[in-house]
């Protein structure tokens, strides 16, 4: 099939919402010989070390890229280790998890601060305001992918 008709059959098919009815279970022939298939394999979460630019200081953070993310996340109890100002938000900002569910958060997000990662350090005022929101024990902040691309394209 050509990549232009397979378009043309995905575009022109209807999607309906998956119900529990609509999955395919697998069901081996009949066979003496027992098949065995193994579950999903579930590994750790890639943590990476980056640094905050904080007042001429440098702090560890753990950090998690996120793909999803569509900007930097740094938890409450960092903001308060560090000592890094915080702003109130005057307006409630929207946050979705990945199933779209509306995820509580602070309200609050960080002045503009430095990054970095090895040799590379980036400071832009457009791009380096955190979003304070409570995270997973594993990590103190998330980098959104996109960070990382835009950066490779610039000789990061």
């Amino acid at each position: 099939m050509s990549k232009r008709k397979a378009e043309q059959l995905f575009n022109s098919t209807v999607k309906k919402a998956n119900t529990s009815k609509d999955f395919v279970f697998y069901e081996p022939a009949r066979k003496k010989k027992i098949q065995k298939i193994s579950a999903t394999k579930i590994g750790k979460r890639p943590i990476y070390r980056f640094f905050l630019d904080f007042d001429g200081q440098y702090f560890p953070l753990r950090c998690m890229l996120d793909l999803g993310s569509t900007s930097f996340v740094i938890s409450p109890e960092a903001t308060k280790a560090f000592g890094i100002p915080v702003i109130k938000r005057t307006k409630q900002v929207v946050s979705k998890d990945v199933t779209g569910r509306q995820i509580r958060t602070e309200g609050l997000f960080t002045i503009p601060l430095g990054l970095s990662f090895g040799n590379h350090r980036s400071y832009d005022e457009k791009d380096h305001a955190f979003e304070v929101m409570k995270t997973s024990g594993d990590y103190d902040c998330l980098i959104p992918a996109w960070y990382l691309e835009r950066h490779k394209a610039e000789g990061m």
